[in-house]
């Protein structure tokens, strides 16, 4: 009997992600939903479409109904994600 929780494989305009790599891991944006795939703008202002059932990408942060897609982050992750983008 499987007792794991499967995984959330519903994405929205909006919501934050990241995908693994064997190389790191890239961060990005959810732009579009087109039906079993998601454009996803990264960080470095790459636009890739991904399967939602790619084991390899996964939901950070659900975009609230209120706010707008550009979020303001504090200047410590931004340093970090920075850091993180420049040791590939």
């Amino acid at each position: 009997m499987n007792r794991t929780k499967p995984r959330q494989r519903e994405f929205r305009v909006g919501d934050e992600i990241c995908y693994a790599l064997a190389s790191g891991v890239r961060y990005g944006t959810v732009i579009r939903v087109l039906g079993d795939a998601v454009e996803v703008e990264f960080e470095d202002g790459q636009k890739e479409l991904k399967k939602v059932r790619d084991g390899r990408l996964r939901l950070i942060r659900r975009a609230s109904q209120e706010e707008s897609p550009v979020r303001q982050y504090s200047e410590d992750v931004r340093e970090v994600r920075r850091r993180d983008i420049h040791r590939r």
